[in-house]
């Protein structure tokens, strides 16, 4: 199923509680949006896009594979960035990316996708609850063009529970770097869950 998803990497967001762009912000020698467009061009799938903001991309470089989508919207919420991505994605299936996960695998994104089927909605979990990234079948296509301000893919995701395929995994991949004390844990422990 992974030769037929999308990666839609949201990279366009405010990144308000880390006060920073988190784009921006390296680990390992990467930034975190060259981090997360490595590892979905690693993990064999269709195609990668990245939604950015215009004065973003001009910080960026990706490899020539690698569709860019601008947001001139990103003050209407992560809506935006959901329905850019997913009117660009030519995959059958979509797979949603944050770039605040700097742990995550390839061989998750994997999983994911290959658990994947159209009228499946796939996630991991943690701590018993529901976190990205998360595929969608192109069953849901249409559901994801209809989303509206901050909502997102969670929204679609969250109206149809009888789709779901949980994936439960270890923990440190799935934690989230949103502020500034998860980020120094990030760096000083190299395990922000247990430092």
């Amino acid at each position: 199923m992974k030769e037929q998803t999308s990666a839609v990497i949201l990279a366009s967001g405010f990144s308000t509680r880390m006060q920073t762009d988190k784009c921006f912000l390296t680990y390992e020698g990467q930034t975190f949006l060259n981090r997360t467009v490595e590892l979905a061009r690693e993990a064999g799938l269709f195609e990668v896009i990245v939604v950015v903001r215009p004065e973003q991309y001009v910080n960026c470089h990706f490899p020539e594979d690698v569709k860019v989508v601008i947001n001139r919207k990103a003050l209407q919420g992560q809506s935006a960035a959901v329905k850019l991505g997913t009117v660009e994605a030519t995959g059958q299936h979509l797979l949603f990316l944050p770039i605040d996960q700097p742990n995550l695998t390839k061989e998750l994104l994997r999983k994911i996708a290959d658990r994947g089927r159209s009228d499946k909605i796939v996630f991991p979990v943690y701590h018993n609850h529901p976190t990205t990234p998360i595929f969608f079948g192109n069953d849901f296509i249409e559901e994801l063009l209809k989303v509206t301000g901050d909502e997102g893919g969670r929204s679609v995701r969250d109206r149809f529970p009888e789709s779901w395929r949980a994936i439960f995994t270890q923990e440190a991949q799935l934690v989230d770097i949103d502020t500034p004390e998860s980020y120094h844990e990030l760096l000083h422990c190299n395990e922000p869950v247990s430092c």
